[in-house]
């Protein structure tokens, strides 16, 4: 075959477009750390790199997820926790007007700490997190309680599943999610459900209390305002069982807040334990060794320079030069 001074005109500047395109690429990778910048790099690495990303991606949301729930969550514990300092001053103010020896004087003084208490109360019960009320299930834009201490929105927990009720979900996880907030009957009533009879007796009926409902708690503080009132000592003495009662609730309502207070921040250590495990898979997929990609693209300059000095040796001398 008979080669021309065209063709190998022509195959110079295919290999030299050639070199300069890995040349190109090495030093891509240098500039950028990455080692992939398109699917035609690692055709098989690069699928596993964007699955990786939308995982990581979804960590993130779940984070997201996790830490406004912790916050959610410590806002509702914090007010349990008042509202339980408030029943425990309520109980020693009831302690000392039912001894049946004070005078109305200071009857009149413990009744108007009482009545603080309530209003006290009901401010907790009003208790918002980033603008939203903790304690009215998913209503979470209309308070709890309105001004006299009623209930201002209807609330239910629901045993049926299929059952629509108030109680909150956060997803937390692939397929996982978790119940965030306390409902104001968790707190501030007792309201209990529909029984078969067992043994054990098994929970068949709904939680539910209407708009417009007193809550127990307050409703045993207008009963104890109004005997403080009428000097009604032993009424109050009794009233100390009830006292005791919302003590229980108040309790119980607490420990199941921190029982999944506490199990939110295992899942928070989780969801960063597995976030950091994905970022270390997607560097070792997608990062460049650099000590071995700047040794390659020195290669290729050495390449191109070569490359360069072949073709100069290539071209012909033109009628030009021999006309100088």
């Amino acid at each position: 075959m008979r080669v021309t001074n065209r063709m190998m005109i022509t195959n110079m500047m295919r290999n030299l477009n050639q070199n300069l395109r890995k040349m190109d690429k090495r030093q891509m990778q240098v500039a950028t750390g990455k080692r992939i910048h398109r699917p035609s790099d690692d055709p098989v690495a690069i699928s596993r790199i964007l699955k990786i990303r939308a995982d990581l991606s979804e960590f993130a949301q779940f984070q997201r997820n996790v830490d406004d729930a912790l916050s959610w969550m410590q806002t509702t514990e914090e007010a349990a926790a008042h509202v339980g300092d408030s029943i425990q001053r309520l109980r020693e103010l009831t302690v000392q007007a039912s001894n049946g020896v004070l005078t109305a004087s200071e009857t009149q003084k413990i009744r108007s700490e009482v009545l603080q208490i309530r209003d006290h109360i009901i401010t907790l019960g009003n208790t918002t997190y980033a603008g939203r009320y903790v304690f009215s299930g998913k209503k979470t834009d209309r308070e709890l309680f309105d001004a006299d201490g009623n209930y201002n929105v209807a609330l239910g927990d629901a045993f049926d599943p299929n059952t629509v009720d108030d109680i909150m979900y956060v997803e937390v996880g692939v397929g996982e999610t978790l119940e965030i907030n306390a409902l104001g009957i968790d707190i501030f009533d007792i309201v209990t459900p529909a029984t078969v009879p067992g043994p054990p007796p098994i929970e068949v009926g709904d939680r539910n209390v209407a708009a417009g409902d007193t809550p127990g708690i307050l409703a045993m503080i207008d009963d104890i305002v109004t005997k403080l009132t009428a000097g009604d000592t032993e009424g109050l003495t009794n009233d100390l069982t009830i006292i005791d009662t919302y003590l229980d609730v108040n309790v119980t309502a607490r420990a199941e807040i921190g029982a999944k207070t506490s199990r939110m921040e295992m899942i928070s250590e989780r969801v960063a334990d597995d976030n950091l495990n994905f970022r270390t898979l997607q560097s070792k997929l997608e990062d460049a060794d650099m000590g071995e990609v700047t040794m390659e693209l020195m290669n290729e300059q050495n390449v191109y320079r070569a490359s360069l000095s072949v073709g100069a040796r290539i071209i012909q001398p033109s009628l030009i030069d021999f006309l100088r």
